[in-house]
C-alpha cells in the first residue's frame, strides 16, 4: 500500500509540475480543478516546487469574487542541460535551460579520420562538451546532465552502438567513453531520430499533437514516432528505421548492406552520389562546377544548383522526393497519425521540394486515408537533434515529480 501511495504522489507532482511547465503563469485553484486534486494536495506540492527554486509566484491573478490569486510559473532557468548531436557531417552540441533557450552551442566538422577512429572522436567530443561547460560558467551543480543523439540502433542497456550506417560502426562503447571522461554527469543517450522527435514534441512543431511521425531528412533517413507523449521503440528498439523501408528491390547498394532502401534513394548521401555518378557518365551540370570550388559534391551542392536553375539537379531532387512522399503516404496508410514532422538538413531546401512532396503523398494515399494527419516542418533548425538530446533529461526530472 505504502509503494502504491508513494506512486501516486510521485504522479501527482509530475501532473502539477508538467501543468505549470506548460500551462502556467496558473493559480493553485486552476490547477487543482484541472489534475482533479484537492486544493490542500496541490498547495503541499507547490510549496515543495517552490522551496527546490521549480516554481515561483509571479503576481497576482484576476479575481473571481474573493482573492486574487497567486500566479506560478516554471523557473526555466534552474537547471541546465547539455545536448549533443553526432552527426556524419557536423557534431552539434549545446547548452539548454529548461525552455529550450540555448545558453551556448558549438559545431564543428566530423572527419574521415574521426569515423575511422571512433573511441578517439567520442572522447574528442567530450573533450569539447567539457570545454563549452566550463566557458559558459555556469556552476556545475545547475547542470543536470548531458543528452547525447546518436545515430543507429543503439543498446540502451550497455550504452552500446551495435551498429551505425552512417558511421559504419559496430559494437562502439559510446556511454563508455562518455562517462569515463564526464563522471561528474548524468548521461543518457537516444538514437538521433527519437531525440530530434522528442524536442520537436517538447518544444518544436508537434507541441499539440498526440501521435507524431517525425522524418529526419538528412545525410540519412530515419524517423520516430510518438503517441500518447511516448516514443514507440518496437520490441528490439528499432522501431522507426524509415529509410531502411524497400523502396526499389535490387536498387543502389544502402549503407546499411540492404538494396533499394529509401535512404539509398533519397538521403542527403544519396542525391550526392546520383550527381557523382552522372558527372563520371559525362552529363554536365552547374554542380560539377560548384564541386570544384567546394571541393566534393555534396546534396548542398545539388540544392545550390538546383536554385540557379539546373535542370539535372532539379531532376535529382525530384526523383529523390518522389520516393519520400510515396514512403509518407505508405507511412499514413499504416499508421494514420495526426503529425507528420519533417527536419533535418534538406529541410532548409524545402522551398525546392515540399510543394511537390506534398503533393506526392496526396497522389499515393489510400483514399480518405489520414484525412486528419497535417505535414509540418520542423521549428527548431538546425540544432534541433541537439535539443532533443538535452529535453531527454527536462522529461526525466518531471517524470520524477522535480526530482534529480
Amino acid at each position: 500500500m505504502s509503494y502504491n501511495k508513494a506512486m501516486l504522489a510521485q504522479w501527482n507532482k509530475k501532473t502539477v509540475l508538467e501543468m505549470i511547465r506548460t500551462q502556467g503563469p496558473i493559480n493553485k485553484a486552476e490547477i487543482a480543478r484541472k489534475a482533479e486534486l484537492s486544493i490542500p494536495t496541490v498547495m503541499k506540492i507547490t510549496e515543495e516546487f517552490e522551496r527546490a527554486n521549480l516554481v515561483k509566484t509571479i503576481g497576482k491573478g484576476e479575481s473571481t469574487g474573493g482573492k486574487r490569486p497567486d500566479l506560478l510559473e516554471f523557473v526555466s532557468n534552474a537547471y541546465y542541460i547539455t545536448g549533443i548531436d553526432i552527426g556524419r557531417h557536423y557534431v552539434k552540441i549545446v547548452i539548454i535551460d529548461m525552455a529550450a533557450v540555448i545558453m551556448s552551442r558549438e559545431c564543428f566538422p566530423t572527419t574521415e579520420e574521426d569515423i575511422k577512429q571512433p573511441e578517439q572522436f567520442l572522447e574528442k567530443i567530450a573533450d569539447r562538451v567539457e570545454a563549452l561547460i566550463t566557458k559558459s560558467g555556469i556552476s556545475p551543480k545547475r547542470f543536470m546532465g548531458i543528452g547525447i543523439g546518436m545515430p543507429g540502433i543503439l543498446d540502451y542497456k550497455s550504452g552500446d552502438v551495435i551498429f551505425s550506417p552512417d558511421f559504419n560502426w559496430v559494437n562502439v562503447p559510446l556511454l563508455h567513453i562518455f562517462q569515463k571522461r564526464l563522471s561528474d554527469y548524468r548521461i543518457i543517450l537516444e538514437n538521433a531520430n527519437r531525440a530530434l522527435a522528442l524536442g520537436e514534441y517538447t518544444y518544436g512543431a508537434a507541441k499539440n499533437a498526440e501521435y507524431i511521425l517525425c522524418i529526419n531528412l538528412g545525410y540519412g533517413i530515419g524517423a520516430a514516432i510518438i503517441e500518447g507523449g511516448e516514443l514507440l521503440y518496437g520490441k528490439s528498439g528499432t522501431c522507426g528505421e524509415f529509410g531502411h523501408m524497400i523502396m526499389e528491390p535490387g536498387g543502389p547498394l544502402c549503407d546499411c548492406g540492404n538494396r533499394g532502401c529509401l535512404e539509398a534513394l533519397a538521403s542527403g548521401n544519396a542525391i550526392a552520389k546520383r550527381m557523382e555518378g552522372y558527372i563520371k557518365e559525362g552529363k554536365q551540370s552547374l554542380a560539377g562546377r560548384l564541386a570544384s570550388e567546394h571541393g566534393k559534391i555534396e546534396a548542398e551542392t545539388v540544392f545550390e544548383a538546383a536554385r540557379a536553375g539546373d535542370i539535372l539537379s532539379r531532376q535529382i531532387i525530384e526523383e529523390a522526393m518522389e520516393y519520400v512522399g510515396i514512403a509518407i503516404a505508405s507511412s499514413i496508410n499504416l499508421l494514420d497519425p495526426d503529425m507528420i514532422i519533417l527536419a533535418g538538413g534538406l529541410t532548409k531546401s524545402q522551398d525546392l521540394f515540399l510543394g511537390m512532396l506534398y503533393e506526392t503523398v496526396e497522389k499515393y494515399k489510400m483514399k480518405y486515408s489520414g484525412k486528419n494527419v497535417s505535414i509540418k516542418v520542423g521549428t527548431l533548425g538546425e540544432y534541433a537533434t541537439a535539443i532533443g538530446a538535452a529535453t531527454m533529461l527536462i522529461r526525466l526530472l518531471i517524470e520524477k515529480g522535480g526530482e534529480l
